[in-house]
This record gives structure tokens, sequence and C-alpha cells, in this order.
């Protein structure tokens, strides 16, 4: 498994003809463009924002995600979709659990809890870092019950 740019076939591909009509065109305002690269880039920067938070995860390059989580990003971007349009008729109860069970995947992978493969070409720029190590630490000569009294 690598990582992967997520595109918009992805997606279209797990919708049919005519949601993928309503989804790209409905309740658009005057000038306002096709609203699935912005939620595809949304989503991207959720994921690794998630995956960021393991301190045993490393980013890769560019707007990739791992590949272990190309259903959850299409799960949530789907969502997303649906959620945008004034009607609930694609917003169906399989789509709200399925969201549902994105969301908590992604919080495993924050947790460490869900393994992911390292991608072959690291970010140069990681989000958070390794935490603070403490490599020594000095022993207290007095306690408080010694200085009583000074």
């Amino acid at each position: 498994m690598s990582w992967i740019t997520l595109t918009e076939d992805d997606v279209i591909t797990k919708l049919s003809g005519p949601e993928t009509a309503a989804l790209k065109t409905a309740a658009l305002q005057a000038a306002q463009g096709d609203p699935l690269p912005e939620v595809i880039e949304q989503v991207v920067k959720e994921i690794r924002g998630y995956v960021a938070a393991c301190p045993r995860n490393t980013l890769g390059d560019g707007a990739t995600i791992p590949d272990e989580l190309k259903g959850v990003a299409i799960s949530r971007i789907r969502f997303e979709l649906a959620t945008r349009l004034p009607v609930s008729s694609l917003l169906t109860e399989d789509r709200r659990t399925a969201n549902a069970n994105a969301i908590a995947l992604l919080k495993d992978v924050a947790r460490c809890a869900f393994l992911l493969v390292q991608p072959l070409t690291p970010a140069e720029d990681q989000a958070g870092g390794p935490g603070v190590t403490v490599v020594s630490k000095t022993c207290r000569k007095f306690s408080r019950d010694d200085m009583r009294g000074l």
C-alpha cells in the first residue's frame, strides 16, 4: 500500500450519475463553481490532521493520504457533499453510518490504534512534531517539611 492523491474520479465512482449531477450543480450561487474539488481538499486536510496527531506517523508529500484511508475519505466527501443540499434524500441512514464509522476510524488513527503504512516520500514539513523527552531530572535535596521553620 502507498499514499495516494484523491481525485474527483475516485469519488464519482461511488456515486450514481444523477447524484453526481445533483451534488455538483444543485444549490449553487451565481458564479459559484463545482464544490467537489473544494470538499476533496477539505477532507484530505482533515485526514492528514488525524494522521499527524499520532507521533508514530509521518505525513506523505503533497496532498496525499494513506491508501488505507481512501474509503474513509470517500465516505466523508459523500457526506459533506450531501449536507450542502437543502433536501435530505441523498443523506441516507447508510451514509450517516458510513460517515460516523469513518470519523471513528480517524480517531483511532489519531490515537495510534490503527497502524498506517508510512510514505516512501515524506513531507518536508510535518504538522506537530515529536513530544519533549525528559532525559534526566534533578533529585530534590530538601522537601517542604525540611524547610519548615526557616
